[in-house]
C-alpha cells in the first residue's frame, strides 16, 4: 500500500536542502492520548504498545500483521484485514533535523498519488489540519484509496494511514475499522513518559 523507501528518501532529500529550518509546532504526544482515549474503541482491542514505531494504537482483532519493515532510517508496519481488501498501517522515522507535519505529508501525498499505480493515475481528494495539528491527505489511484495524516515531535515523525482495494472495495464497516484503529495512534515520547 505504501512504498515508505520513497518517502524516507523524499524527506532526507528535503532536509538536506532545508537545514536552516523552519518554524513549526510539534504535536503535543499528551493532547494525542487523550484524543485516543477517546477514540471509539468499539471493535478493537485496547492500545497496546509497539515499540518499534513508538506508539501506542488499537488493532483491529483477528488482522493480520504484515512483516514489519525496519532499518536505521525507519520503521514500517501495516496491519490488513482478513479478507485483504482493507488495511492500516504507520511509519516511524527519525529525521536528521525537525520537520513539520506538513512537509512529511507533502512528501507522502506526492509519492503515493504519484508512484503507486503503475498507470500514474493517483489524484488528491482532499487535504486538512485537525485541530490536534495532524496533517492529514485523502487520495486514491486505480489500485488504492488512502486517508492518512503525519505528526511530528522534535525529530520524530510518523505517517499514519488507512486504506482500501478500489477494484474490491471492502464494507464500509472495515472502512471505518482501519480508520478508528489509524486514528487510536498516539506517540510515546518524553512528554509523557
Amino acid at each position: 500500500m505504501f512504498d515508505a523507501r520513497r518517502i524516507l528518501l523524499g524527506v532526507l532529500s528535503i532536509a538536506c536542502l532545508s537545514l536552516t529550518g523552519c518554524q513549526f509546532q510539534s504535536i503535543s504526544a499528551l493532547a494525542l492520548q487523550v484524543h485516543q482515549s477517546r477514540v471509539d474503541g468499539s471493535g478493537l482491542e485496547p492500545p497496546m504498545t509497539q515499540d518499534s514505531l513508538d506508539i501506542t494504537c488499537a488493532l483491529p482483532p483477528g488482522w493480520d500483521q504484515m512483516h514489519p519493515e525496519k532499518n536505521l532510517l525507519y520503521s514500517h508496519r501495516q496491519w490488513r484485514s482478513p479478507d485483504r481488501h482493507a488495511g492500516f498501517g504507520v511509519a516511524y522515522f527519525r529525521t536528521p533535523i525537525p520537520l513539520s507535519a506538513s512537509t512529511i505529508i507533502w512528501l507522502a501525498k506526492n509519492q503515493y498519488v504519484k508512484n503507486e499505480s503503475e498507470d500514474n493515475s493517483g489524484r488528491l481528494i482532499g487535504q486538512w489540519t485537525d485541530t490536534l495539528g495532524r496533517s492529514w491527505f485523502e487520495a486514491e489511484n486505480s489500485l488504492y484509496h488512502v486517508k492518512g495524516y503525519a505528526m511530528t515531535h522534535g525529530f520524530d515523525a510518523w505517517i499514519v494511514y488507512s486504506g482500501y482495494r478500489v477494484r474490491t472495495p471492502p464494507p464500509p464497516t472495515q472502512i471505518d475499522l482501519a480508520e478508528r484503529a489509524a486514528n487510536s495512534v498516539a506517540p510515546i515520547t518524553a512528554e509523557v513518559h
